[in-house]
């Protein structure tokens, strides 16, 4: 399956607000990772859509102020102008029980989103109310644009995404240790499905191959307590022919901080 093929079944989907939205509907992705405790990815959100048959979990999200988080924009393009039917969860290690939830007021996707090309995959979501930070709960620093990433430098990528390619989503928080990989190496990855651009970041790890994966979209890449960069798209998962494919952080910084300045 095409990496375009499933961001676009999950906006086709999305539309499909008449049908429950199960667990296994969703999309992008963590793959031969480990068990980790919240406490030790504070900033780690779930998002979570109201649907007829209740509130489902949708995304990862990583949250940056105490009013607001981010997450990728293919996972609320399609209810931008809907707040209410969007909440995030936070300071739980368990994908459907524990944490704080918290109501959504504001959606902001970036004005520049394509689904055609992927590229400017980025969303905040504005909380109603004050997010109450604590030994499970606090924000992750941004990476700004000078923000120095080494090719082959480690990261940590968390969700509750399948724990395979078309899989069942995990019921505990995962994480990977993920590597840099350079531009150039991705592009040539990925030259016959989609341009690699300079708003995107590229990651992936072998022995045993380890990935983001359907259900983690939106989730957290972070390097040295810095959000680097946000799960957007791949082809299948832990492919070691095909790195993951995140959003690019330190390219938005100039963004986050103008949404910022409205809350």
């Amino acid at each position: 399956m095409s990496a375009l093929f499933v961001i676009l079944l999950f906006l086709v989907s999305s539309f499909a607000t008449s049908s429950p939205v199960t667990e296994s509907d969703r999309s992008n992705r963590i793959v031969n990772g480990f068990i980790i405790d919240i406490s030790e990815v504070p900033y780690h959100a779930a998002v979570r859509r109201k649907s007829s048959a209740g509130w489902s979990y949708t995304c990862g999200a990583a949250v940056i102020t105490t009013r607001a988080a981010l997450t990728a924009g293919h996972c609320v393009k399609t209810i931008e102008y809907d707040p209410s039917s969007l909440r995030i969860t936070v300071g739980s290690s368990n994908r459907l029980s524990g944490g704080d939830t918290y109501e959504i007021s504001k959606v902001y996707v970036h004005e520049e989103y394509s689904v055609i090309t992927l590229e400017h995959d980025i969303a905040m979501l504005v909380t109603a109310t004050k997010i109450s930070f604590g030994n499970n709960v606090d924000a992750v620093f941004i990476a700004e644009p000078n923000f120095n990433i080494p090719i082959g430098k480690s990261a940590l990528v968390s969700g509750f995404g399948v724990t395979s390619y078309g899989g069942l989503p995990s019921s505990t928080l995962l994480a990977a240790n993920v590597d840099i990989v350079s531009q150039e190496a991705c592009s040539r990855a990925y030259r016959m499905i989609a341009r690699i651009s300079s708003g995107m970041i590229c990651a992936s790890a072998n022995n045993p191959p380890r990935d983001a994966c359907q259900g983690d979209s939106g989730g957290p890449l972070v390097v040295d307590k810095s959000l680097i960069g946000i799960v957007s798209w791949g082809e299948e998962c832990a492919n070691s022919t095909y790195p993951g494919v995140y959003t690019r952080v330190s390219n938005y910084y100039a963004w986050i901080i103008t949404k910022l300045v409205l809350i």
